[in-house]
């Protein structure tokens, strides 16, 4: 039996500024009625789901910046919180900065009124992924930012640079996890640093807080970020647009688009038992 669906926004449920609406609030409502929990689980900042999640009547968890953090949508009450080891956070950043990448540094600094912070001057394409956390960010010093609580390093950079990145002994040798997004950029990707945690392991702790047995989760997801919760969980369910890696480690591919309400649909039928997942 179902007792918890794990669902990432960006690519999942949501295509391109696609808001929640009645129908996704209704799956959900229909699913907590059956005691099952829905739990959205993105790379993004608390307070940009909490707003994306108003829609939603119910109190519902957030496993926010790639299971670095646990709210509930409501109440706004940690669960849990995991932060960047205060020594990992100057290495990492001047190795990516030697490498031409401005670090974007998501911190947990929301009863402060701020989620990101910022060591240069942004470039366009910075400036436009600050914008769409609605500018709630602070530049500061090196020195500033290993006193801010950091859940994860951001930037952009292409695909070889990345992987020259992961060669370095700062990141290669800190335990750090990280990944290239999908991007629609033609020569820039998101770059996300996410420390020594993922996806999964927030949702585990999460489990682990609720008594669910993590048999018993289904996780969907669409993108690198989300390859960690779809290989543990019960049930792991990538989206058709997800990267092949991602796919390879699921138990089956949703087919239809978020605008066609693909998970929730799917999800429905996995607790209906109208499908069948060949472990």
């Amino acid at each position: 039996m179902i007792q918890l669906i794990a669902l990432d926004f960006d690519g999942t449920i949501a295509a391109r500024k696609q808001p929640v609406d009645d129908t996704m609030v209704k799956y959900i409502n229909k699913w907590k009625e059956q005691n099952i929990e829905t739990v959205i689980v993105s790379g993004r900042p608390y307070r940009s789901l909490k707003r994306e999640l108003e829609p939603i009547q119910e109190d519902v968890y957030i496993v926010s910046n790639n299971g670095n953090l646990i709210r509930t949508k409501n109440s706004e009450k940690t669960f849990y919180k995991n932060t960047f080891p205060k020594e990992k956070i100057r290495p990492i950043a001047e190795a990516m900065i030697a490498r031409g990448i401005h670090p974007i540094f998501h911190v947990d600094s929301y009863f402060k009124g701020y989620d990101l912070v910022t060591l240069f001057e942004t470039t366009e394409r910075e400036a436009s992924y600050i914008s769409f956390y609605e500018n709630l960010y602070k530049r500061m010093t090196l020195e500033e930012v290993e006193k801010e609580d950091v859940l994860v390093i951001a930037g952009y950079t292409t695909a070889d640079v990345f992987n020259d990145l992961e060669k370095d002994e700062a990141l290669k040798s800190s335990g750090m996890t990280a990944h290239l997004l999908k991007s629609r950029d033609k020569v820039l990707s998101l770059i996300e640093i996410i420390g020594n945690t993922n996806k999964w392991n927030g949702l585990e702790k999460l489990a682990e807080l609720k008594g669910i047995d993590t048999e018993k989760i289904v996780a969907f997801g669409d993108d690198m970020n989300d390859e960690s919760m779809i290989e543990h969980a019960g049930i792991g369910v990538a989206m058709a647009s997800a990267p092949d890696e991602v796919k390879k480690k699921s138990d089956i591919v949703c087919q239809e688009s978020p605008e066609e309400y693909g998970a929730f649909k799917l999800a429905d039928k996995i607790i209906n038992k109208e499908v069948v997942i060949e472990n």
